[in-house]
């Protein structure tokens, strides 16, 4: 019963992406996490080979991604999670990006910065 109300430790970094500003989020479909996560660390780029999704058609499982900014694009993070029915499931580790790779990343969802 105790274990319900325990805080995770959060880094600093995490911390500070969480302070910042402003929030964008993205979904993709679903895959692994762990695959994602070696994809990225080989190279972030490769964020743009998820095919996108539509939040409204396949609510059951899906990969969000979370980017947080600042109002200047100076300082961008991105993060994804897998979802499943709308629960977070597990996340990768938070991720640096820049202005040109979130840019991108939403022009695939018909947005623009």
């Amino acid at each position: 019963m105790l274990g319900l109300f325990k805080k995770s430790k959060k880094s600093e970094e995490e911390k500070h992406a969480e302070s910042l500003p402003f929030t964008k989020k993205v979904q993709f479909d679903p895959i692994p996490l762990d695959k994602v996560e070696n994809d990225l660390n080989d190279d972030i780029r490769t964020i743009l080979k998820l095919s996108p999704v539509n939040y409204y058609a396949t609510k059951e499982n899906y990969l969000l991604c979370v980017f947080r900014y600042n109002e200047d694009y100076s300082e961008i993070y991105m993060q994804l999670e897998y979802r499943s029915n709308d629960v977070e499931k597990g996340k990768t580790r938070l991720y640096k990006a820049d202005k040109e790779l979130m840019r991108d990343v939403l022009r695939k969802f018909g947005q623009n910065i």
